[in-house]
């Protein structure tokens, strides 16, 4: 692995003599007391770094510059920012990998996950403490780490990696949100600066995606699928 991947970081933060640098970002400090317990019982793993909210692991992996991003989707209850923050950390610091750990299974997140740029992802129900560890070392080494049970999720939706068209956007997570908030059309319309015919392109956009025809479904479908 190059330990200079990130020479904008302080050499004293970024503990050179760790030949891998994890941040961990989750919110339970129990979580994230035994994933440090686990990594760093293999020689030359060091958790630089710990975040309890998506501002804070933006931070960590700005000021750190870590090898491995561990982070559980849900740091503030929005699964949708979680999915951002994968693909803003993705484009923006491409020297980190980055692995999900989640709670739930969710077929419609994981393929977000990969498809915003996360190199694995892992049920920490299932997930063995030796897995964890070599899941690290995977995507450190540029491979993709799917858990088990996750591989079947992404099986299902295999296809759907390879065609952009079926792809939730932000805006249309955004309306999907307003949605579930009982907000109308028009209500959306405003909230987002938009007009309510986009708003309406952007809800049967989303119905098929999501596999539904009511609006109601919508926001079931996407509660459900852990996007809300």
């Amino acid at each position: 692995m190059d330990n200079d991947a990130r020479k904008d970081v302080p050499l004293g933060r970024r503990m050179p003599n760790a030949k891998t640098r994890v941040v961990v970002a989750d919110r339970n400090v129990i979580t994230r007391v035994g994933i440090r317990a686990i990594l760093e019982r293999t020689s030359g793993v060091a958790v630089i770094a710990e975040a309890t909210s998506y501002d804070a692991a933006l931070d960590a992996v700005d000021e750190h510059g870590p090898d491995v991003l561990l982070i559980d989707l849900d740091l503030g209850d929005d699964t949708t920012r979680g999915l951002k923050l994968v693909e803003e950390i993705t484009e923006r610091f491409q020297g980190t990998k980055i692995l999900v750990m989640a709670n739930s299974l969710s077929e419609i997140v994981v393929i977000e996950a990969l498809r915003r740029g996360a190199s694995g992802y892992l049920s920490k129900d299932d997930v063995k403490a030796d897995e964890l560890q070599k899941g690290v070392a995977a995507v450190q080494a540029g491979e993709t780490v799917l858990g088990r049970g996750v591989s079947n999720l992404v099986a299902r939706g295999l296809g759907s990696l390879h065609k952009p068209q079926e792809h939730l956007t932000d805006r249309e997570l955004e309306v999907i949100r307003l949605v579930a908030r009982g907000q109308s059309n028009k209500q959306i319309a405003t909230a987002l600066f938009l007009s309510e015919s986009t708003v309406k392109f952007h809800l049967q956009n989303a119905s098929r995606k999501l596999g539904v025809h009511r609006r109601a479904e919508i926001a079931h479908r996407a509660t459900l699928e852990g996007l809300l």
